[in-house]
């Protein structure tokens, strides 16, 4: 089937000045597709591919991280096979809080191939990302042909300004070079094929039609099974339905009309496999999630627009990019850069939707962002990260495809006639810009080549960041550098005194230099701050490792005798009481702590 191509001489008068929809909102749009096309064109996905692959080549020479990769790859056997055993784990299993059968699938091929090369998985996520960048590339055509009026020339030009944009962010470094986020580029993929099939169902009829939705709901099927962050996908297809698809009309009426109920009929296969996955990632957090419980809503509130104005900062200004930027203890919504990025929330809000009308692709793009977004905002917080640039992987997309609309029109004044001279300005600052990308994602990937160049670097760049000296001091640790990974962990716990973790590393360090008495005493001084803390179950366990490492010593018997009788456990506190006590009859804490016992 053909249809006729757009030409540089088939235009209509612009409706507005910025790059943006040129028909009415009411009116259904159709996506052209082009015949014959020069060979040229084929040539512009290979580009997107090749400069994706020549910008984060470096990857494959990096290690695995001692951030996750060794819980997830090194330490893990279960993945290495696609034996009936193993594809039961991977169908079953939550690994620090994640269901991603699809994703292990990609690890156990992996194995199959390389082993524990990392050599060889990073190749497989470079890849994944360079063929997400491709599948942007043809999505974003779609979308440009159905909103703007330009040459064939001028719309493949502004799909692949989007796709490069994308692929070759800073942002996307993250996402890229650490192994443990393999997830990310698997359910990306996955994404994008399920939209890009959307978009050709929503010109095609009959079986055709039937064919491409069933295809791009196999598509989503393994996009919620690489990871959960897509689960908000349904209201990305209601608001293309919108715009720039038409099938949904802009006013609320129109949605609840006769002839909108096909539109949302086909969307509840969509919205039962969102739902699957948000049961699955709730599943999956069960009992892991380190969360904002203890922060109070207006909190909760202010890190979620934060976030929203952080990732639009970061695409315009793409340095410096941490790979950690931690949660603060208490978050202050009153602090100036909360309210800062409250306010910048607000503007672009109140300025898209003033401007719907004229410029209905602003708007559509801030509404799809901020959906993307919430599964991993504030409201919904997991893990220790305020922000973390993984999070735009998929929420930005959006932004790039309005990039690649202000290169078509450029381009379509060039080809007027009309502005030549600032539509060169523009292209030359385009491509001074994307090669500006590319040397900073450059220089951003070497900071993800080992554990301890990641960890110096999150050092540098947040020094209030117990989790970064922890963790580069436990890589000095492992390397035999003591004084200096002392030096790191003693940091770590001023700046964290309640984490377990670090004054565990400690306690290792302590023996490690001969400090026995020094490292029990580390490990009994974080147990009584717990117990001061509230947090008696995390005492309990820490009293039981003593006592497992010390059973002769009455001291570590009674300091878990004390944390079960916090936790309300009398009985078992009595029994540990008892037993101090027969070890040294004159440990007098333990016989007040006994008389304490058996009187609840």
């Amino acid at each position: 089937m053909t249809r006729r191509a757009r030409s540089a001489t088939s235009r209509r008068p612009p409706a507005q000045a910025a790059p943006a929809a040129r028909r009415p909102a009411d009116e259904p749009r159709t996506v052209a597709v082009v015949s014959a096309a020069p060979a040229w064109r084929w040539l512009l996905p290979p580009i997107v591919a090749l400069v994706t692959l020549a910008v984060f080549w470096p990857v494959l020479g990096h290690q695995f991280l001692d951030w996750d990769d060794d819980v997830t790859l090194v330490n893990n056997p279960e993945f290495r096979g696609l034996g009936w055993a193993n594809l039961r784990w991977m169908l079953t299993a939550t690994l620090m809080g994640h269901w991603t059968p699809a994703t292990w699938l990609t690890f156990a091929a992996d194995h199959l191939v390389w082993g524990m090369d990392p050599r060889g998985y990073h190749l497989t996520s470079l890849l994944l990302h360079a063929a997400t960048a491709v599948g942007l590339y043809f999505v974003a055509l779609r979308l440009l042909r159905a909103t703007m009026i330009g040459s064939e020339r001028a719309l493949r030009w502004g799909a692949l300004a989007a796709a490069l944009v994308f692929a070759i962010h800073p942002l996307r470094v993250e996402t890229v070079a650490w192994m443990t986020e393999r997830r990310d580029v698997t359910s990306s993929l996955w994404f994008m094929l399920t939209v890009l099939a959307y978009l050709v169902a929503a010109t095609a009829t009959g079986a055709r039609r039937r064919w491409w939705l069933v295809g791009s709901l196999a598509a989503y099927a393994l996009a919620g099974a690489s990871k959960a962050i897509v689960m908000t996908l349904p209201v990305v297809l209601i608001l293309l339905d919108v715009y720039p698809l038409g099938r949904l009309g802009p006013r609320w009426r129109d949605w609840v009309a006769p002839k909108a109920r096909p539109v949302w009929l086909e969307k509840i296969p969509y919205a039962v496999l969102a739902l699957g996955t948000a049961v699955m990632a709730i599943y999956a957090q069960r009992g892991f999630a380190e969360d904002l419980g203890g922060q109070p809503l207006v909190s909760r509130i202010a890190v979620a627009l934060y976030g929203l104005a952080f990732y639009v900062w970061k695409m315009l200004v793409p340095w410096p990019i941490s790979p950690l930027y931690q949660m603060p203890a208490r978050v202050d919504p009153m602090a100036g850069p909360m309210l800062a990025a409250a306010a910048a929330v607000v503007a672009i809000s109140g300025v898209v939707f003033w401007l719907r009308r004229r410029w209905p692709a602003g708007l559509a793009v801030w509404l799809s962002y901020a959906v993307l977004l919430a599964p991993v905002s504030g409201l919904t917080q997991s893990g220790p990260q305020l922000v973390a640039a993984r999070y735009s992987y998929l929420s930005c997309l959006g932004f790039a495809v309005l990039l690649g609309a202000l290169v078509v029109w450029l381009a379509r004044r060039a080809e007027a006639g009309r502005g030549q001279g600032w539509a060169r300005a523009g292209g030359a600052v385009a491509i001074a810009a994307l090669v500006g990308l590319g040397a900073l994602s450059w220089q951003q990937v070497w900071i993800w080549r080992d554990s301890e160049t990641l960890w110096s670097y999150v050092v540098a760049a947040e020094p209030a960041a117990p989790i970064g000296h922890n963790n580069l001091g436990f890589v000095y640790l492992n390397q035999g550098r003591l004084e200096e990974a002392e030096r790191e962990l003693l940091i770590a716990a001023r700046l964290s005194p309640e984490w377990d973790l670090v004054h565990t590393n400690l306690a290792v360090l302590l023996v490690r230099q001969g400090r026995i008495r020094e490292a029990g005493e580390a490990r009994v001084q974080l147990g009584y701050m717990l117990l001061k803390h509230g947090k008696y179950q995390a005492a309990v366990e820490l009293f039981q490792k003593e006592v497992a490492a010390r059973p002769d010593d009455a001291g570590a018997h009674n300091n878990l005798g004390a944390g079960l009788l916090l936790r309300g456990d009398a009985a078992a506190a009595i029994e540990q009481f008892e037993q101090a006590l027969r070890l040294n009859p004159g440990h007098e804490q333990a016989r007040r702590n006994l008389a304490k016992a058996r009187q609840r």
